[in-house]
């Protein structure tokens, strides 16, 4: 039997498979966008991170004018960063201003970088921060010199005298007060504004006063080794022995103090000055002018009158030239002579007489002293002023005084004095008085009653001649005074008292109310006092509303 009749098919009849190759697949455009967005953000969040600088924290004792998410960081008009959070501090005192800054801004932070607000504000030396008024407050800051870093800082509530970068060149200057200088105060040169006083402080012994002043360039070129600043605060209004004397130097000196500077006159420049060289700062400009001299000498002179006038600092002069001052005045009581006497200490500057040409040694200075002494050359007091009564001490030549040493012991050499020419006359009169207190008035009554009752008896008399001869000597006496009085005394009393009338007659010229220079004095002050308080009533409204600058006083104001 077939296959088809046993009923099996046919390999024909068998149908084959239809295989197929699978279909490939795409990826959809749409699964980009997730891993562009993807990749997008892994590189902002990786800029961000490089790219993100330190957080600081700043420390000020208000928030004035500081908002957080607002406020920007900024150093020289470019942007560092923003404050992120400002908050109390524990004890309430200050307030914490807590700052992102940039990446670059992390070159700038060291223990020296200081920060301060920028704000519109009114001092009196100008207006400053007026652009603030539209653009609001911001932090600036000044990197100072390199440190180590930190990350918080104690703001300046006041903006720095001078910022690092400003050219010019520091200087240290010493005194032992400080007088009207304060921090900002203008230091001059022939009177233009060419720096300002950084800081001051005081030394560890309470003695000196250390000011710190920033010459501005190119005016730091003109401060030599040589050269010499000086005080030229306010009004320097001085009535000593040498009369009366009223100073300024600039309305701005006037109201907030200032310092000038400049090299003696006649002098050359010398080397110029180093960085942070130190100077001493003079209370006035006459004494700045003074020649310097390193060598002190302090002697002591006794006097045995009144000092009434004598003051420290009062001039010791020979000839009328200043050797030295009076440091002090004091008061003994001397045992030997059951008395008081006045010493005074004096500072010669031995320079000023005996020029330090290296020839000159200790021995010989002495000798030179010693016989100036023996030729008659001695310390007296004379009115240096008849208007104000003050003393001064001369040195000059009395070529009849007693004779007199120097008593080399002790702490100090003791120099001999001769009473003033006053004092000698008075001195000379009381020596006649007391002799004719002393003179026998009684028994010469009776001697000449003796006489009128017969000449035998005058004649034998034994105390006659005493008598007599003692009236003789006291007369001789009073006629050597008056002579004296007339060659020597007479002239220089004449010369005094005229002095004294011509003192008193312009003295009195000048205290008169319808006198030019009372009128020219209390027309100055008044306007010196009504500029004052104008200025001071718009410093503090200005303080108060410094947006008044731009925009005016309100009217309601």
């Amino acid at each position: 039997m077939s296959d088809v009749e046993q009923g099996i098919p046919m390999e024909s009849d068998i149908p084959t498979a239809d295989v197929r190759q699978p279909r490939k697949r795409h990826i959809s455009i749409v699964w980009l966008i997730p891993v562009v967005a993807l990749c997008i953000g892994g590189w902002l969040v990786y800029k961000a991170l490089s790219e993100q600088g330190p957080t600081i924290t700043i420390t000020f004792k208000s928030a004035k004018d500081l908002e957080a998410g607002e406020t920007l960081i900024k150093y020289k008009e470019v942007d560092l960063g923003k404050v992120t959070k400002i908050e109390l501090s524990e004890d309430l005192s200050s307030v914490i201003v807590t700052a992102a800054l940039a990446k670059h801004a992390e070159a700038f932070l060291s223990a020296n970088t200081r920060f301060w607000v920028v704000r519109a504000r009114v001092a009196a030396r100008g207006v400053t921060g007026l652009g603030t008024l539209f653009s609001g407050a911001y932090i600036t800051l000044d990197p100072d010199r390199p440190g180590n870093f930190v990350e918080s800082f104690t703001g300046l509530e006041e903006p720095p005298a001078v910022t690092t970068d400003a050219p010019g060149r520091a200087f240290y200057l010493k005194a032992l007060r400080r007088g009207s200088i304060d921090t900002g105060s203008p230091v001059l040169y022939r009177q233009i504004e060419a720096g300002q006083v950084v800081n001051y402080h005081l030394s560890g012994d309470g003695k000196i006063i250390t000011l710190k002043v920033f010459v501005n360039a190119p005016y730091h070129h003109f401060v030599y080794e040589n050269t010499r600043f000086w005080n030229v605060s306010g009004i320097d209004f001085k009535l000593d022995a040498q009369g009366l004397r009223i100073d300024t130097d600039s309305v701005v000196s006037l109201l907030i103090g200032g310092i000038s500077f400049g090299i003696p006159q006649g002098a050359k420049p010398g080397a110029p000055a180093k960085e942070n060289a130190d100077f001493i700062l003079y209370d006035n400009l006459d004494k700045a002018r003074e020649t310097a001299y390193l060598a002190k000498q302090r002697w002591l002179i006794y006097f045995n009158e009144t000092v009434r006038g004598l003051t420290p600092g009062a001039p010791v002069e020979v000839q009328g030239i200043r050797i030295g001052q009076v440091l002090d005045v004091g008061l003994e009581f001397d045992e030997q002579n059951q008395d008081f006497r006045i010493p005074v200490l004096v500072e010669f500057e031995p320079e000023r007489v005996f020029p330090n040409d290296g020839t000159l040694t200790e021995d010989k200075r002495r000798q030179l002293i010693e016989g100036l002494v023996k030729q008659g050359y001695r310390a007296q007091l004379e009115t240096g002023n008849l208007l104000t009564g003050q003393l001064i001490i001369t040195i000059s030549h009395f070529p009849d005084a007693p004779p007199a040493t120097i008593n080399w012991l002790g702490p100090y050499p003791v120099f001999p004095t001769i009473p003033k020419t006053i004092q000698q006359i008075k001195v000379k009169v009381a020596r006649i008085i007391d002799r004719m207190d002393k003179m026998p008035i009684e028994e010469i009554g009776r001697d000449l009653q003796a006489a009128a009752n017969g000449a035998r008896r005058l004649v034998d008399s034994p105390e006659l001649p005493r008598t007599l001869k003692n009236l003789d000597a006291t007369i001789e006496e009073a006629r050597l005074m008056m002579s004296d009085l007339r060659t020597t005394l007479s002239p220089q009393l004449s010369a005094t008292l005229e002095e004294a009338r011509q003192a008193m007659e312009n003295a009195s010229e000048m205290m008169k109310t319808d006198s030019p220079l009372q009128i020219r004095m209390k027309t100055a002050l008044d306007e010196v006092a009504r500029a004052s308080r104008s200025l001071r009533q718009l410093m503090d409204y200005l303080e108060r509303h410094p947006e008044a600058i731009i925009s005016g006083k309100g009217k309601d104001e």
